[in-house]
């Protein structure tokens, strides 16, 4: 969270920004690497991350 802004909003920006640069990195891995899989599966566990963090925040009515 490189801004001022606190909130579910800022940590949902922040979540997205990790996931655009760690896609930008597996897009330029070398594919069956290891390096490949260790960013993808990082990225799947941000993608977790953030649904449960959406579904969360949707019940409690604060997206």
């Amino acid at each position: 969270m490189e801004t001022n802004e606190s909130g579910p909003q800022a940590f949902l920006d922040f979540v997205n920004q990790r996931l655009a640069k760690r896609q930008r990195e597996l897009d330029a891995a070398v594919k069956f690497s290891s390096h490949h899989a260790q960013v993808e599966s990082i990225l799947a566990e941000l993608r977790a991350v953030r649904a449960k963090f959406v579904t969360l925040m949707r019940r409690e009515g604060l997206l």
